[in-house]
């Protein structure tokens, strides 16, 4: 009888966990939507959507990650320690998760929808907009990863929802990065407003269904302790050695895997050609990313994750030397086949890395209970997010040195300057202000031509002083010929384009044709294909691709395959020599503690 009851408890708890993997791995979808839009697209955003120059977006870059950094290192343990000693009935977790999670996508839908700021006005309010992110992101991350922890203790169970929540956040970052590469080339401004609303409604929605379906295991199950203090909270960072190595091999990893994301896009504009076809390259790393890692629980079964980490590196090796290798010769050209051939190697080998890191880091909960006694599951996560938002603020900080030093951001102001006109021209009301707009850009680009000597803060003055339908626009005299190469055209009831002018060739005929048309007019910056009223043409070609030099090129492919390499090995050589949690050393513990438990269960019953 005894037996049945207990079969029956042990069911039950099963079925829970079962319904609760499934719950909280399945709303890491939207929550990596939402990382995914600030990490990897934020700079972006601000390259080829906001006109700022050089040392606007090299302050803007730098001080994000040193201010957000600074913040950081005070935010998150002590968030960390206030989830630790958390003791609502609504539970330890949920609570934050639950208010992170709405104010996280409030503050996004913020960033990406203020655009009408221009120069340091934009830096000083992103900067503020970005420290607010990194506060309400931190409530709820921090909750979220060190839930995974309490989800169950159990080898196979705690790998299986590893391996979910991972593969989850895989279709998160694919779906983000698919959507943006879908709208955003053409039309920065526009698509990042849509996309951003459409990420937060998702990432709350998602995390809301999560916190009122999920159950917390009982705390008393997990730990003993009360509370907190801060001092328990530093000694349990500082003399937990498992995780201080496991996070610097995660801060090494993080940051080398950001790198082909954090400059891909300038890459594949440089070297391909500035088109919404990078979506398929975003599809092939989506769909290996995420079929690779429902490999992983067989593969780490068979080979151990230590073996299958060293494997993972070197595929991950062979894909970035690849990547190295293209365009420099007709054997091995830059295109979309050669490069998702490469980047596959590169997505496998790192997606099955990062999986065994996170089982590495989680199972540090343990060890932290094996050598202390407690288990602290949220100071010890805490070291995961802040790791996490460390190697961005370092990423950053190599992004900016790389476009700055190579002077492709220089360059990529022509592309932002498009973006950024055709965003306020498409917003534009009426006929009579679009006419007077393309007129005065055409009297400008007759009246300054920019060379090395030219004093281009005194003709920005000049141009928001003397033009009017030019004023507050965000325009920069140094990018200014670069709009001489876009077309206007004019579209019927059935969105079909009717007429169609270059803006540097408007005449006044088609001023006349402009000013008599009722429907809808736009800026575009390309076109692929040729119609009787549209030629072929691609405005952001001509100004980046076109323009690039070898320098260029060089310090982009250092910046996006060197670099990466030496991260990746110097992370694993460190776990390989410092990280002793292996499956076996994991069930020695597993065993002492059980043992320990029972004993002070003995003593409590006598």
């Amino acid at each position: 009888m005894a037996e049945a009851v207990l079969k029956n408890e042990i069911s039950a708890e099963d079925r829970q966990f079962n319904k609760n993997k499934w719950l909280f791995s399945v709303s890491g979808i939207g929550r990596d939507m939402s990382y995914q839009l600030i990490a990897a697209f934020l700079l972006t955003y601000i390259q080829f959507g906001m006109t700022l120059s050089i040392a606007q977006f090299t302050t803007l870059s730098l001080l994000i990650g040193v201010l957000g950094r600074v913040w950081d290192a005070i935010n998150d343990p002590v968030m960390g320690a206030i989830i630790e000693g958390t003791h609502m009935k609504f539970g330890k977790f949920r609570p934050w998760i639950l208010i992170g999670a709405v104010l996280t996508g409030l503050i996004i839908i913020l960033m990406f929808n203020v655009q009408s700021l221009t120069g340091w006005g934009f830096v000083a309010f992103m900067i503020v907009v970005y420290l607010l992110w990194e506060t309400t992101f931190t409530m709820n991350d921090i909750g979220y990863w060190s839930m995974l922890a309490s989800l169950s203790s159990k080898k196979e169970q705690r790998n299986s929802v590893t391996m979910l929540t991972v593969v989850f956040a895989g279709v998160g970052a694919f779906a983000a990065q698919g959507g943006i590469s879908f709208l955003y080339p053409g039309n920065v401004q526009q698509a990042f407003s849509w996309i951003s609303i459409a990420i937060a409604v998702i990432f709350v929605a998602m995390q809301v269904v999560m916190v009122l379906l999920i159950k917390e295991r009982p705390r008393d199950q997990m730990e003993k302790n009360e509370k907190i203090s801060v001092k328990q909270m530093w000694n349990t960072i500082k003399n937990n050695d498992q995780i201080l190595w496991m996070t610097l091999v995660m801060l090494f990893y993080n940051i080398g895997s950001s790198m082909l994301v954090g400059l891909a896009y300038n890459l594949y504009f440089l070297e391909i050609g500035y088109d919404g076809n990078a979506i398929v390259f975003i599809a092939i790393f989506g769909i290996f990313n995420i079929v690779s890692q429902l490999f992983y629980p067989k593969l780490s079964a068979k080979l151990g994750r230590k073996k299958l980490q060293n494997i993972s590196i070197v595929l991950a090796c062979i894909g970035y030397l690849g990547i190295a290798l293209l365009g420099w010769t007709s054997i091995l050209p830059f295109n979309l086949i050669t490069l998702s051939v490469f980047g596959v190697l590169v997505f496998v080998g790192q997606a099955w890395y990062y999986m065994a890191c996170i089982i590495n880091m989680t199972n540090c909960v343990e060890y932290n209970e094996y050598k202390r006694g407690e288990r602290n599951e949220a100071v010890v996560s805490t070291l995961r997010p802040f790791m996490a938002k460390f190697a961005d603020a370092l990423k950053y900080a190599v992004v900016t040195l790389v476009l700055v030093a190579s002077t492709v951001y220089g360059l990529s102001q022509n592309i932002s300057t498009m973006e950024g006109q055709k965003g306020h021209f498409d917003r534009m009301e009426t006929a009579i202000e679009r006419s007077e707009y393309i007129a005065q850009v055409n009297e400008c680009l007759d009246k300054y031509i920019i060379t090395e000597d030219s004093d281009i803060d005194k003709i920005n003055t000049e141009i928001n002083n003397n033009y009017s339908a030019l004023a507050g626009k965000q325009i920069n005299a140094e990018y200014l010929h670069a709009l001489g190469d876009v077309y206007i055209a004019l579209y019927d009831a059935n969105n079909e384009v009717v007429y169609s002018f270059k803006l540097s060739d408007a005449t006044q005929a088609d001023y006349f044709i402009l000013n008599a048309h009722d429907g809808a007019c736009k800026m575009l910056i390309s076109n692929a294909t040729a119609t009787d009223k549209l030629p072929e043409f691609n405005a952001a070609n001509k100004n980046f691709k076109e323009s690039r030099n070898l320098g260029m090129r060089l310090w982009l492919r250092a910046g996006v395959t060197v670099f990466p390499v030496l991260m990746l090995v110097a992370s694993l050589l460190i776990q390989n020599k410092k990280f002793i949690i292996d499956e076996d050393y994991y069930d020695m513990m597993l065993v002492e503690i059980e043992k320990r438990k029972q004993a002070n269960a003995t003593e409590s019953a006598e």
